[in-house]
C-alpha cells in the first residue's frame, strides 16, 4: 500500500511539473525561443510537421511528460548524492540532464540534414525551461515526500556527494 501511495505522489509531482513547464516560463519562452524555433520549422516545412493534429499534441505532451517523469524518478533515487537544499540539488541534476539533452540535439544537428537553427533554438528553449522545472521540483519534492525523506537512510550512493 505504501508503494502505491508513493507512486501516486510521484505521478502527482510529475503532473505538477508539467503544469509548471507549460505555464511559468511561457511569457519569456515564447519570444526568446519558441517563436524562432517555429520560424525555423515553417521555413523548412518539408522536414517538420507544422500542422499538428490533436493526436500530435497528445503525443508531444506525452513525450514531455515522460521526460519530466524520468528526471523526477532519477532525482527521487539520487538526490542524496548532491549537497545543498532540494532546490540546489534539483538544479544540479537538471543541469546534468540539460547537458545530455543539448548533446543529443547537437548530435541530431550534426548528423541529419534538418535545418541546424531548429536544434539550436531547441537547446535555447531547454536552457530556459529546465531551470524553472528544476526549481519547481526542488520546492515540491520535499513537500510531497516529507514522510519518505524522514524515513530515508543513507545508501552507499548517498555517501558520495556533489
Amino acid at each position: 500500500m505504501n508503494s502505491l501511495i508513493t507512486f501516486s505522489k510521484f505521478l502527482g509531482l510529475v503532473v505538477a511539473l508539467n503544469i509548471i513547464r507549460y505555464t511559468v516560463p511561457m511569457p519569456y519562452e515564447l519570444p526568446l525561443a519558441v517563436t524562432p524555433m517555429m520560424e525555423a520549422m515553417s521555413s523548412s516545412a518539408s522536414y517538420f510537421n507544422t500542422h499538428f493534429t490533436n493526436v500530435d499534441w497528445i503525443t508531444s505532451y506525452f513525450y514531455n511528460f515522460m521526460m519530466w517523469l524520468s528526471f523526477s524518478w532519477l532525482y527521487f533515487y539520487i538526490h542524496g548524492m548532491f549537497k545543498g537544499n532540494h532546490v540546489t540539488k534539483s538544479l544540479k541534476l537538471y543541469a546534468i540532464m540539460l547537458v545530455v539533452f543539448a548533446a543529443i540535439s547537437a548530435i541530431y544537428m550534426n548528423h541529419y540534414s534538418h535545418p541546424k537553427d531548429f536544434y539550436i533554438w531547441s537547446i535555447v528553449d531547454a536552457a530556459l525551461v529546465f531551470p524553472v522545472v528544476a526549481i519547481g521540483n526542488g520546492l515540491l519534492f520535499p513537500l510531497m515526500f516529507k514522510k519518505e525523506l524522514g524515513a530515508a537512510t543513507a545508501s552507499p550512493a548517498e555517501k558520495t556527494t556533489v
